[in-house]
């Protein structure tokens, strides 16, 4: 279950990083708003992947075993596998939406109550991505080392 648990966040930490770097690369090439589409479709499966991944690492990390994410009773791994998640539900279910909600220019709950530009919400957006990709490499990297 472990070595599962570190490939499928492996291959997260893959789509994390493929997923930026290929948002660059579309908005280069084609036009703004097939760009974005394409874009936000990568983020998405990112996130949707990601959720899954760590909520199997979190149920690995609780679990008792002596080479897991979370080898004793007070294993800092599993609360920051608890923030990755909630940062990546709020990315996907909070922010998304009211990103697209700007791009339709449509309105959405969260943008009727906080306001702001689509600037402001897409780096938001963008630093949480950041941050969850840098604690998910921190916590990959955790679980690898109790490999040795």
């Amino acid at each position: 279950m472990n070595r599962l648990t570190a490939l499928l966040a492996g291959t997260w930490l893959g789509m994390q990083i493929t997923a930026a770097y290929a948002a660059g690369i579309l908005f280069e090439r084609i036009g703004r708003q097939e760009a974005g589409d394409i874009a936000g479709l990568l983020f998405a499966t990112a996130n949707y992947f990601g959720l899954a991944v760590w909520l199997l690492a979190w149920f690995a990390a609780k679990s008792r075993r002596p080479h897991g994410f979370g080898r004793n009773e007070r294993s800092i791994a599993p609360k920051f596998i608890a923030v990755l998640l909630l940062l990546l539900a709020a990315n996907q279910f909070l922010l998304a939406p009211v990103i697209a909600a700007h791009k339709a220019g449509t309105s959405n709950w969260l943008l009727s109550l906080a306001g702001g530009s689509f600037g402001i919400w897409h780096g938001t957006s963008s630093m949480i991505y950041l941050v969850c990709g840098l604690i998910g490499a921190g916590l990959l990297l955790r679980y690898l080392s109790f490999n040795r």
